[in-house]
């Protein structure tokens, strides 16, 4: 299977993703997204089958996602949305945090759920949670996405209603 990791940078997360792609002998290319027609290149060179973004600051172009599946690893829970998620996550002192596989639509993290993966919250800095927990949430959540989409688990898993703390940390944003 041919998947195609679109990031914004070549950062410590894409290159996990690439390291464990590529080990589990995936065909596997990176591109940087920096443009919609760089992604649109990206697409048209490669042929994917399947679009992974383990670190997107762009959006993806509909005329990408509505041709080939594009699942963009959020590290945020069920119901967050946007941006700077694990920063929230600190300020509100959440004692629980996530990684959300989602599906690439119209809204911004607002797609079918692949996967989910939750760890405690520990007392560190945000670089710290993002190499260490926040990383290997996202591998997990990335590969058992890959593993759903290859073998046509195509529907997403259980809508999993966030907890009402979470709720009441996303409603102010």
């Amino acid at each position: 299977m041919k998947i195609l990791l679109l990031s914004s940078s070549y950062n410590s997360l894409t290159q996990l993703a690439h390291a464990w792609l590529k080990s589990s002998r995936y065909d596997v290319t990176v591109a940087t997204a920096t443009t919609a027609e760089t992604m649109r290149d990206a697409v048209r060179q490669f042929q994917p089958d399947l679009i992974l973004s383990p670190m997107l600051a762009q959006v993806i172009p509909r005329d990408i996602w509505e041709y080939i599946t594009c699942i963009i690893i959020h590290p945020g829970i069920m119901g967050d949305r946007g941006p700077n998620s694990l920063d929230w996550a600190i300020l509100n002192e959440e004692k629980e945090w996530g990684v959300i596989a989602v599906q690439a639509e119209e809204h911004v993290d607002s797609g079918p759920v692949w996967a989910s993966y939750h760890f405690p919250m520990r007392e560190g800095s945000k670089s710290s949670l993002y190499r260490d927990e926040v990383a290997q949430a996202a591998m997990q959540s990335m590969m058992v996405a890959v593993h759903r989409f290859e073998t046509g688990l195509s529907s997403p898993p259980l809508w999993i209603t966030p907890a009402p703390r979470y709720m009441a940390a996303i409603a102010h944003r």
